[in-house]
């Protein structure tokens, strides 16, 4: 392929866009047919004891969207040279889109309703039929990378508890169970 999939967003033609327009990864398609927003709670199946904290009872998913994106070769691209090097625009756009996929990069995504961080395409669907000649119209999911971040702590290697440290009075427990009052009971004492 001609072109690289990954672009620079802020590039001058492409960074006043690229928060404006819905795109994927800097790249700007023809059309965005249907965006569908999936956000789900995994709530835990076990019962939960009466005042315990919900929060630790369920979590947040990673995001999910699925884009339903057209193309067509009669149109030009709003980017200049985005979609060029192949016969035709719409084969360059389904080329791109499974680059996109098979590098495995985490990528933005705009969309109306919200920017997306940290996003992997997970399924390319394309139909190609006689209404698609001259055109793409595939869907598009992409699924949220949670990514998290370590920190490293110092710790002492000095142990936590010395011979030193007070420990507090042992005394012995008297055994108070019933067995034992039977026992002493039995035994006259």
């Amino acid at each position: 392929m001609a072109q690289n999939p990954i672009l620079d967003l802020n590039s001058p033609p492409i960074s006043s866009l690229v928060y404006l327009k819905t795109n994927i990864g800097g790249w700007f398609f023809d059309a965005f047919l249907r965006s569908t927003h999936t956000s789900r709670l995994k709530i835990t199946d076990h019962p939960v004891q009466t005042g315990a904290a919900l929060t630790d009872h369920s979590y947040l998913e990673p995001q999910e969207l699925t884009m339903e994106i057209g193309m067509s070769d009669a149109a030009t691209s709003l980017i200049p040279g985005q979609f060029t090097g192949g016969w035709s625009r719409s084969v360059q756009a389904f080329k791109v889109l499974q680059e996109l996929q098979a590098i495995r990069v985490p990528i933005q995504v705009h969309s109306r309703l919200r920017l997306y961080q940290n996003m992997l395409i997970e399924e390319i669907s394309a139909p190609d039929d006689f209404t698609t000649l001259n055109a793409l119209r595939c869907t598009v999911t992409l699924r949220e990378i949670t990514v998290s971040q370590v920190r490293t702590v110092k710790i002492s290697s000095k142990p936590a508890v010395t011979d030193r440290a007070n420990r507090g009075k042992g005394e012995p427990i008297r055994d108070q169970s019933v067995a034992h009052q039977i026992k002493q009971k039995l035994l006259g004492q």
